[in-house]
């Protein structure tokens, strides 16, 4: 009884926003072309359809965005984006044999700010673009993450599963033709946004190529290079090998990505691969189905594991920015099938 009354509680609470019927939907946040301030907030309610997961229901606070962007010129710009994230880990304690140790801590808050993106954009001609500061990954935040169109509900795969960071400090320079092809060739540190470069100085290098055979089909194709910082016996360089194709139109969209990543954690004989493909429906202004499904491959030194993990629901927009969902998920691994309501506010 008390899961049938929890799942009635995760429906009431998601259709509150359909009884309001009498607000203006028209409402449209505009900025200021030169300089203006803008924001994310995305939310979430969930509650487990078993108890062995736990906490079986929670709210979520999935990510939290404040920005600013000025425009100086056409041909100079300034970016800078903080986030509000987990970037702590707690690690288990061993002793010399190995037996797990108790210990007390305080962990702290699980939401910290950091500075997600800092970018000084200088654009050279019509034909290069010129980055430098802490960059957001071409790996798939700049592109694949839009395409996909639904963060609040969750990210892409390759963010999902840590295939990669989502940003770094660095620079790029950015080739581009038209509405036709893009190349992004970039140089960072490799450590991501949490971390100082290493003390050997080794960079990551990288070079995403997109192609626009028309309006609406998209081809992407991104590989990465970096040398292991530490020279122990069992770490060697990584590196990543994604690629993408997706078809958009105003009513429906579909894309599908492949990643592999040789050495996952710069480890020798360990490698992670992955698909995801998914797409949505627009049924009118305010509502779209949408769906995807990721496989993930993890071989590692003595043995091969896999997961696969799915997303079905509906996104529904009562006033314009505000965004929600009722979506089910499941993880393959233990077996987990979950209820979400999700609420995303962009301004």
């Amino acid at each position: 009884m008390k899961r049938q009354t929890l799942a009635f509680l995760i429906i009431c609470f998601y259709l509150t926003p359909f009884l309001v019927i009498s607000q203006n939907s028209s409402q449209v946040t505009t900025k200021d072309e030169k300089s203006y301030v803008f924001g994310q907030i995305y939310t979430a309610f969930y509650y487990g359809l078993k108890d062995t997961y736990k906490p079986q229901a929670a709210f979520q606070f999935n990510q939290g965005i404040i920005g600013y962007k000025h425009m100086f010129s056409s041909k100079l710009s300034g970016l800078i984006m903080f986030d509000v994230t987990r970037t702590t880990h707690i690690y288990e304690i061993t002793d010399t044999a190995g037996n797990s140790l108790n210990y007390e801590y305080f962990e702290g808050s699980k939401y910290t700010a950091y500075l997600k993106m800092a970018e000084i954009k200088w654009t050279i001609n019509d034909y290069l673009i010129f980055r430098v500061g802490q960059l957001l990954t071409t790996q798939y935040l700049t592109f694949q993450d839009k395409f996909w169109g639904y963060r609040y509900i969750d990210v892409t795969m390759q963010e999902k599963f840590r295939m990669g960071m989502p940003a770094d400090f660095g620079a790029q320079l950015d080739f581009k033709y038209k509405d036709k092809f893009l190349n992004q060739f970039s140089v960072v540190n490799g450590e991501g946004p949490f971390r100082y470069q290493d003390i050997n100085s080794k960079f990551l290098y990288s070079d995403n190529i997109q192609y626009y055979p028309t309006d609406k089909i998209t081809l992407k194709l991104y590989a990465d290079y970096s040398p292991a910082s530490d020279t122990g016996a069992d770490k060697t360089f990584k590196s990543v090998v994604s690629g993408f194709a997706g078809y958009k139109t105003s009513k429906f969209r579909i894309g599908a990505e492949y990643s592999y990543v040789f050495n996952y954690t710069y480890t020798e004989g360990i490698d992670y691969s992955g698909i995801s493909v998914f797409g949505s429906v627009v049924l009118n202004e305010k509502f779209q189905l949408l769906a995807r499904y990721d496989h993930l491959d993890m071989k590692l030194i003595d043995e091969t594991d896999n997961l696969n993990y799915y997303i079905a629901g509906f996104q529904y927009e009562p006033v314009n920015k505000f965004t929600t969902s009722l979506n089910f998920r499941y993880y393959s691994v233990g077996l987990l099938p979950f209820i979400y309501a999700s609420f995303g506010l962009m301004f």
